[in-house]
């Protein structure tokens, strides 16, 4: 258990030449002598190094280039920067003969490890003596090592992040990070996002399902989604998705009132710079994308897991400006602030706001004192929202008129935040610009976990 004592300073040897570039010293304290050896090993890649055992070391650094590195540093004072290193056997010309060291370097003693269980272990063998210097001069190497391989790129960005949408049954996902969970009422229509030219409409559902406990959650779902656009020269489209209904696709109404039924597989439906769009993905999932000159919308048709209703869908939403909400309309110079339970946190605030939400375990004793084996979800995403639930409400699928009506507004400012109760906190790293980072597609799912409110797999958006 002694500690090893430090090591001995190996013969000065000649020093560098001149650095014209920026100098850096690097000093390593290992862990054990075999920690420093097996860095040095590593290293060896790039440059020559003296692999013997030791408890420390110094790479040095002229203009990008390791130049040397050397072992058995000594201790030196705070503040005070240690010397370069002098260059090692094979690194730097030798003046002829080259003068053979007094003496090496004794090896350090092995690291320590635990005894194992039992009678205690003997006494450790006397080191052995220094190793005789060598016979031979080194082999030749050039005066100038190569320069090593540049560094590494930087990883790859992280995919475009979805700064707004709904999952689950139903947890909203704000701009700028905040959460909350919206029951909603069956049967009711609610508007999610509504900006100059564009409505975003869902119908809610009450559908009870199972969690992995076998406690049954009385919830609710978005299983139907209705959505109306005006292109910038005014031609009208009307998207409803029913993945419940007949015929388990979108289906797409032009101007004139025509259907066009929306197939994976074929090409998109467009009017002007309005396109939509299905896919397929994995686990029995449709993807439904439209596009406008300002915003993404992409509606993914998924079971809901254990659902009571076999076979029964629902619909997760995600919502993406391709350009920043808060922009003047370039039409008119006029700015439209987006509403809507989702659309109304692109407020451009940096605020996050967190509102009411379900969290199963509470909800539980609450309702019944963890005597009944159901429980009913409750939150209305109070305190994250303008006003209430209610005002929300449409009486048309394709509805455009609400308390916040948008759709063919001429100008409106955007909410403020500082009337609302929910828990505020500033949005910080990718959540403040998403909407920026977004604009090429969606990725990502629900990342968040909550063990009260559900969890996360990796086969789609498993959050219930």
């Amino acid at each position: 258990n002694t500690p090893a004592p430090p090591s001995p300073l190996a013969p000065p040897l000649p020093p560098p030449p001149p650095c014209e570039g920026p100098e850096l010293f690097i000093g390593v304290q290992c862990g054990s002598a075999d920690d420093c050896d097996q860095l040095t090993t590593t290293l060896t890649s790039t440059f020559a190094s003296d692999k013997s055992a030791s408890d420390a070391l110094g790479i040095y650094v002229c203009d990008a280039q390791i130049i040397a590195t050397t072992l058995h540093l000594p201790p030196y004072p705070p503040g005070m920067a240690p010397p370069p290193p002098p260059f090692p056997p094979g690194m730097a010309p030798k003046p002829p003969p080259p003068a053979p060291p007094p003496f090496a370097p004794p090896p350090s003693p092995p690291p320590f490890s635990p005894p194992p269980p039992g009678p205690p272990n003997p006494p450790p063998p006397p080191s052995p003596p220094p190793a005789p210097p060598p016979s031979s001069p080194d082999p030749p190497h050039p005066p100038n090592p190569p320069a090593p391989p540049p560094f590494s790129p930087s990883p790859p960005a992280p995919p475009p992040l979805k700064p707004g949408g709904l999952t689950g049954d139903p947890h909203l996902h704000f701009a700028h990070g905040g959460e909350a969970d919206f029951r909603g009422e069956d049967g009711a229509v609610y508007a999610m996002l509504h900006s100059r030219g564009l409505a975003v409409n869902a119908l809610f559902e009450a559908s009870a399902f199972f969690l992995p406990t076998r406690l049954k959650v009385r919830g609710t779902f978005m299983t139907e989604l209705f959505v109306k656009a005006k292109s910038t020269r005014g031609r009208s489209v009307r998207i409803e998705f029913t993945p419940n209904k007949m015929p388990f696709a979108p289906v797409v109404y032009d101007d004139t009132g025509k259907a066009h039924t929306l197939r994976a597989g074929e090409p998109p439906i467009t009017a002007d710079d309005v396109s939509a769009s299905v896919s397929e993905s994995g686990h029995n999932s449709q993807v439904l994308e439209l596009r406008t000159a300002a915003w993404k919308v992409e509606a993914t048709a998924r079971m809901i897991a254990r659902s009571v209703v076999l076979r029964k869908r629902q619909i997760d939403l995600w919502l993406v400006p391709l350009r920043d909400p808060l922009a003047p309309d370039p039409q008119t110079g006029t700015v439209v602030a987006p509403h809507g339970l989702i659309g109304q946190s692109f407020d451009g605030d940096a605020i996050a706001v967190d509102g009411k939400k379900d969290h199963y375990r509470e909800l539980w004793w609450r309702q019944s004192s963890f005597k009944s084996n159901e429980i009913t979800t409750e939150a209305q995403a109070e305190g994250a929202i303008e006003g209430s639930g209610d005002d929300y409400k449409l009486d048309d699928v394709f509805g455009t008129d609400f308390k916040y009506a948008r759709f063919n507004a001429a100008a409106a400012a955007p909410r403020n935040v500082s009337e609302l109760s929910g828990q505020k906190r500033a949005a910080h790293g990718q959540a403040r610009d998403a909407w920026q980072r977004a604009r090429i597609g969606a990725a990502g799912v629900d990342g968040s976990e909550d063990p009260d409110r559900g969890s996360t797999s990796s086969i789609g958006v498993l959050r219930y």
